[in-house]
């Protein structure tokens, strides 16, 4: 039986996207194949991940986002946190998605899907692609792939739609937002998988079962050959405490290049293991 294989790619805004291009670059250019059996995308990971799995390659930085897509301010980070705080995960984000729902217009949604998800529109759905939102109203996860299908640059933008900042989508009648409010990388959504590969351009989350190392440790447990490549200190300075800022992209790639290369002998040896 053939080994299975899944590359997990999570949140992290403008510069997260331009660290994870960084990453895989310097894996590719390794050596390492990215032909992944399943590939998770979430937020900013969903973006990157539907590139790489429709075009087959890992893409040049010049065709990520550059241009702001929004700015994050007090109230938007105050509100994010008492969602974490809250004693009912589902609840309080359901609380965010009435918000979300008041606020949302179908002419901000399609500003927004193309804005963040341009050329995506109706593209076949990758067989090997998952991509994490969540339901707007219910506060459940929704798991978007080949088996659940939505229309690609719908679900990426959905993925990436941050409360108060951009617009939920609407998907299949719902409306749906940021895959990052369930965890920054989701890299539970890769249980049963051989070797995992996960790329995390942000580590924290209040509650621990949500972190990325703390998932990747449960699946290591569970006999999978993790590796998580997360940012050093000198690359979370290099994403910058403004993760829309498009002024860090090439800050960024530079230091996910050089995380990338740290880890190359480790993936490589895991990708390849029988």
């Amino acid at each position: 039986m053939s080994m299975r294989r899944a590359l997990v790619l999570g949140s992290g805004g403008t510069t997260g996207i331009a660290w994870e291009l960084g990453v895989l670059s310097a894996l590719s250019r390794a050596g390492l194949s990215l032909d992944a059996d399943l590939v998770v995308g979430t937020s900013a990971g969903a973006v990157v991940a539907a590139w790489l799995t429709t075009s087959g390659a890992v893409p040049e930085l010049d065709e990520g986002r550059r241009e702001r897509t929004g700015r994050i301010g007090a109230a938007d980070v105050a509100r994010l946190v008492a969602a974490q705080l809250h004693p009912s995960r589902r609840h309080a984000v359901a609380w965010l998605g009435g918000r979300a729902t008041r606020a949302w217009t179908a002419a901000a949604e399609a500003e927004w899907v193309e804005r963040v998800a341009p050329g995506l529109s109706g593209l076949a759905w990758p067989s090997n692609l998952v991509i994490v939102a969540t339901d707007a109203t219910s506060g459940r996860p929704a798991f978007f792939s080949a088996g659940q299908p939505a229309d690609l640059a719908a679900a990426v933008a959905a993925s990436c739609a941050l409360p108060g900042v951009f617009p939920a989508v609407r998907i299949d009648g719902r409306l749906h937002f940021d895959g990052g409010l369930r965890s920054p990388a989701n890299l539970d959504v890769a249980a049963g998988a051989d070797v995992v590969i996960a790329v995390a351009p942000l580590s924290g989350a209040i509650r621990a079962q949500r972190r990325p190392a703390h998932q990747a440790a449960h699946l290591a447990r569970a006999g999978a050959r993790v590796v998580l490549i997360e940012p050093s200190l000198a690359g979370k300075v290099a994403l910058g405490p403004d993760l829309l800022a498009p002024v860090g992209t090439d800050r960024a790639f530079a230091a996910g290049l050089a995380a990338g290369t740290r880890q190359c002998a480790a993936a490589i040896a895991a990708w390849s293991a029988e």
